[in-house]
């Protein structure tokens, strides 16, 4: 009968970490930075950008491995500029 209990609690959380994960609930709390496209500064140039804000453990994220290079923070959040849009967003 015990071996059932523990069981049933290690199912709940497994289920619980995947359901935390596919609806995003670090993200949401803030825990972990989060990236979202933003308008360019100057419309015309075929470059995407990028502000990321940053996460209580992750801090901001870096996207220079993407070839990205940072154009600051500006309201609490870095903004990136890259030279090709990103195949999927950190955070999301």
């Amino acid at each position: 009968m015990i071996l059932v209990k523990i069981a049933m609690v290690g199912v709940t959380i497994v289920v619980m970490m995947a359901v935390a994960r596919e609806q995003r609930w670090p993200q949401r709390a803030g825990v972990v930075a989060v990236c979202t496209p933003t308008p360019a500064p100057n419309s015309g140039r075929d470059e995407s950008w990028y502000a990321c804000s940053q996460g209580l453990i992750t801090g901001y994220r870096n996207l220079e491995v993407d070839s990205c290079t940072s154009a600051g923070i500006v309201a609490h959040r870095e903004i990136w500029r890259c030279t090709r849009p990103l195949g999927s967003l950190p955070g999301a």
